[in-house]
């Protein structure tokens, strides 16, 4: 009973196959004396299919996928006009607050990217609102539905490092935007900030990410393989995830996510036949974990952490991605100990677990190559 409790926890973390993930929206957002103007890029297409961004991370679980799809093959011209069609309702989505009032958002310009059915389309919409006469600060919220979202503050005035960025989770308000200077912050609500950003960008976010980890588990019963294993991946990880938010490295979506899902699909296969730790193994999981901590920077990258809190953010991303792996090990490290090390169907539930991985990690690589 143990054994099948074991497998079926592994396949709970697979609510379905297909990895067409809804990243944030971002917003750039400059605040003058008399004018706000925003730019804002994301997936227009799950706004027009009435897709809920807050609780759905693959737009394939969506009861709404055909008619997302159908948006998808959509020339530029034509989502554009789709979008200006309900142009009111995306407005009533975006809430620009000053001195206790919402301010009225007019949309200047729409611009669309060419329909790539290989990955998710971005929609640049750029907006503007006057502001009252006073110096009141600003502060913009999305309508919970269109998810998570990143905000960007520019201001030519200053020098970047003093510039308000952060990642808010769906439904919340950002900090007052003062019209002049840059958002000051403390420490420990920026470390708090990113540890639970690190943690959310695991579960439930990280569905490959998830399916890796349990591939490392399900290598072997012993618990000095699986921190060898997660101390090399982790290494790796994070050194990638520094370049790549420092932007000393940049490599495309295209190439690193249909690598991530190979390396999903040879470590599932490896375990089955190479059951032994090794120098091999551990290299072979430090430079997958290059490759995952690629996927680990767009959040951070995009934000463009601040200067002065450069190495707080990153620090508690980092550590909020590590305890989010240890919330997806622990109750398998736990039911694997009851289970015993021995046991011919413990052998069993690891070839049937990591032929699973295999297969889900070919899968997502014809996916997201090919399909």
């Amino acid at each position: 009973m143990i054994r099948l409790i074991l497998f079926l926890y592994f396949l709970c973390f697979l609510p379905s196959l297909q990895a067409h993930e809804i990243n944030p929206t971002v917003i750039d957002i400059t605040v003058a004396s008399d004018q706000a103007q925003l730019s804002m890029q994301f997936n227009a297409e799950v706004f027009l299919a009435d897709i809920d961004a807050s609780i759905t991370a693959d737009t394939n679980s969506s009861e709404q996928a055909d008619i997302y799809d159908s948006y998808r093959g959509l020339p530029p011209v034509e989502l554009a006009e789709k979008i200006r069609a309900r142009e009111a309702e995306l407005l009533n989505k975006i809430v620009l607050r000053s001195a206790d009032q919402n301010l009225a958002l007019r949309i200047l310009d729409i611009k669309t990217e060419a329909n790539d059915m290989a990955l998710p389309r971005i929609t640049s919409v750029t907006l503007q609102a006057d502001l009252p006469e006073n110096s009141q600060p600003v502060t913009l919220s999305l309508a919970r539905d269109l998810g998570a979202f990143i905000i960007r503050q520019n201001d030519p005035a200053i020098a970047g490092a003093e510039l308000y960025s952060d990642f808010l989770s769906a439904g919340s308000v950002t900090a007052p935007i003062p019209r002049k200077g840059g958002v000051s912050r403390s420490w420990l609500s920026t470390l708090v900030h990113y540890l639970q950003v690190g943690i959310a960008h695991i579960i439930p976010k990280g569905l490959d990410h998830i399916v890796f980890i349990i591939g490392l588990y399900f290598f072997s019963p012993y618990m000095r393989p699986l921190l060898l294993q997660v101390t090399a991946f982790t290494v790796a990880h994070s050194v990638t995830l520094a370049l790549a938010t420092l932007k000393l490295i940049s490599v495309p979506a295209s190439i690193v996510e249909p690598l991530i899902a190979l390396s999903i699909a040879w470590i599932g296969i490896e375990n089955i036949y190479r059951p032994k730790i090794g120098f091999s193994r551990l290299a072979v999981v430090f430079c997958f974990g290059l490759l995952h901590g690629l996927g680990f920077a767009f959040v951070l990258g995009e934000v463009g952490l601040e200067a002065s809190a450069f190495i707080v953010s990153l620090l508690a991303f980092n550590i909020g991605v590590e305890l989010g792996q240890l919330f997806v090990l622990l109750p398998l490290i736990i039911l694997g100990l009851m289970l015993g090390t021995k046991s011919r169907r413990a052998n069993k539930v690891k070839i049937a677990a990591s032929s699973l991985i295999a297969l889900i990690g070919i899968y997502w690589f014809i996916e997201r190559v090919f399909l």
